[in-house]
């Protein structure tokens, strides 16, 4: 039977899971990427590298999120987020960096040591420029399920 998840279904889908797929669209071009992210009950965190897709949401904030859990075909959950993108400097970058080191360290450890080494768009000591950390204001949740 399809359902709508409640609002709580839906915070624990987002708190407990850490992959998704963003969509974002400029023009006439459109993408959907698999993106690791952290919910922290306001706002989507995530890192990516200078390409396509922050290219994308620079010119259009506008994005959406999709996070699933599928056991079969007749099982499922999806929560679907609206928001706008934002880059992070400053306290809020120090912020996303310490909640994203921490909750996905083994994904990206090689790449954030600590704040100490972070300076501009390089993490120093690590090779990799043009790291963008960047969060989504969330202005819309929603989500459906199924369960036969």
């Amino acid at each position: 039977m399809l359902s709508h998840l409640s609002e709580e279904v839906i915070n624990h889908m987002l708190t407990k899971q850490w992959f998704g797929r963003l969509g974002c669209a400029s023009g006439t071009e459109v993408l959907v990427v698999p993106v690791t992210y952290l919910y922290d009950g306001h706002y989507l965190y995530g890192h990516t590298r200078e390409g396509t897709k922050t290219r994308l949401m620079r010119e259009n904030p506008n994005v959406c999120l999709e996070v699933d859990e599928v056991v079969s075909p007749t099982y499922w959950r999806s929560v679907v987020v609206h928001g706008v993108y934002e880059e992070l400097t400053g306290d809020d970058l120090a912020y996303a960096l310490q909640r994203l080191g921490n909750r996905m360290a083994p994904l990206f450890a090689h790449e954030i040591t600590s704040m100490e080494h972070y300076q501009g768009e390089t993490f120093l000591g690590t090779g990799t420029p043009n790291t963008v950390v960047y969060r989504i204001r969330i202005e819309k949740k929603s989500g459906r399920a199924e369960q036969r």
